[in-house]
């Protein structure tokens, strides 16, 4: 079966002076995606075959990858390579990874911070540190005097002239 699925890729992939559609390229999930050149257009149509039947309130953005997406909206020139939704695919497990580690993560450092509430979060110190104002009293202020900016002033026109 694969043999025959891979020679049926091949066929269409071929440029063929007659051939209307020509494969462009599939996804991981089979989907198959067809190049149509169009004689005089401006740009070439692109349409996508999907491998399962899907209903029309099934269809999203989501359903193919993002850079099939790109290729279809004629964003990208060359179509994506296996190899590259391949590395995609990786870089999006590796993400999720690390988002459930971080959820972890923060669900013992909450449950840590409910068993000592005494303590402040790491989030109320950098906000007390942070605060504007804090230690302001208006009191405490006292504007400098005037007169010696105003001699500093003529020093400076003295020195210029």
């Amino acid at each position: 079966m694969a043999a025959a699925r891979s020679m049926y890729l091949w066929w269409k992939a071929l440029r063929l002076p007659w051939r209307k559609d020509v494969l462009a390229g599939t996804d991981l999930d089979g989907n198959l995606y067809f190049e149509r050149l169009v004689r005089g257009a401006y740009r070439s149509r692109r349409r996508v075959l999907y491998r399962k039947n899907i209903t029309v309130g099934e269809y999203s953005d989501k359903i193919i990858p993002v850079q099939w997406q790109a290729w279809m909206r004629h964003t990208r020139i060359q179509p994506p390579t296996v190899a590259e939704l391949v590395l995609d695919m990786r870089r999006q497990e590796r993400v999720a990874e690390s988002a459930r580690r971080l959820a972890l993560r923060d669900a013992r450092v909450a449950a840590c911070s409910t068993k000592n509430t005494s303590v402040p979060s790491r989030e109320q110190q950098q906000f007390q540190k942070l605060a504007p104002g804090e230690g302001f009293s208006p009191e405490g202020w006292h504007p400098s005097s005037r007169a010696s900016d105003n001699q500093d002033d003529s020093r400076i026109q003295r020195q210029g002239s």
